[in-house]
């Protein structure tokens, strides 16, 4: 029986284990790809910009929260409790073209610049921390966020609640290890006593008295 706990424990620790792996090798893309993309938005920004930490914004609050709760077991399990609504997504290549086509023959249509009115709701509506490099972000910059949020809203609260399971189990494990060690050993020390019980007590030898 505690051998077959066992294995099951082992099972489902190296199910866990697989998946653990395949985490950290997405999680590790993803922040490639994103510390290239910012790369890439230096590369070309403007004289003088460089997007960094340089840029942050101390006002700056938190658009997700992480939710720890426990199972029956005690393990702890972190998901998002509010998780973003919607990212900005990058701006395609084609989508720029289509925005600067002529509308006319002749004519180019200019974007409209937004009034004092719009400027204030927009800054009190858009919480983007895109926004803090201006309305017209780069394309790698947007990019780069949008991996961002991937690690942190799908990636990472999975990979630390893999972890926390697999301490668990490891845990589990040791603890079954030991309950079939003690069980083994007190199989043996019973066995010892039923072999000594039923060897036969042979009589003490009698010492012949000699008369003189």
């Amino acid at each position: 029986m505690e051998a077959d706990q066992i294995d099951q424990l082992l099972e489902r620790y190296l199910t866990l284990l697989d998946e653990y792996t395949q985490l950290r090798e997405l999680l590790s893309k993803t922040q490639a790809g994103m510390y290239q993309n910012i790369a890439r938005a230096n590369f070309s920004a403007e004289r003088g910009v460089r997007y960094g930490p340089d840029y942050y914004d101390e006002r700056m609050q938190a658009l997700r929260s992480l939710k720890i709760s426990a199972n029956d077991k005690g393990v702890p399990r972190y998901e998002l409790v509010k998780p973003a609504k919607a990212v900005t997504q990058p701006v395609s290549h084609e989508d720029a073209g289509d925005e600067g086509a002529p509308d006319d023959a002749g004519e180019i249509s200019s974007p409209e610049k937004p009034t004092a009115d719009e400027k204030a709701n927009w800054a009190k509506k858009s919480n983007d921390p895109l926004r803090w490099f201006g309305i017209l972000a780069p394309l790698p910059l947007r990019q780069a966020q949008t991996l961002s949020v991937q690690a942190v809203q799908d990636v990472i609260p999975r990979l630390v609640s893999v972890d926390a399971e697999m301490m668990h189990l490891e845990i589990e494990v040791r603890r079954a290890r030991k309950k079939r060690a003690k069980v083994q050993a007190s199989m043996k020390r019973l066995d010892a006593e039923q072999v000594q019980e039923a060897e036969p007590v042979l009589p003490a030898p009698r010492a012949e008295v000699k008369s003189t």
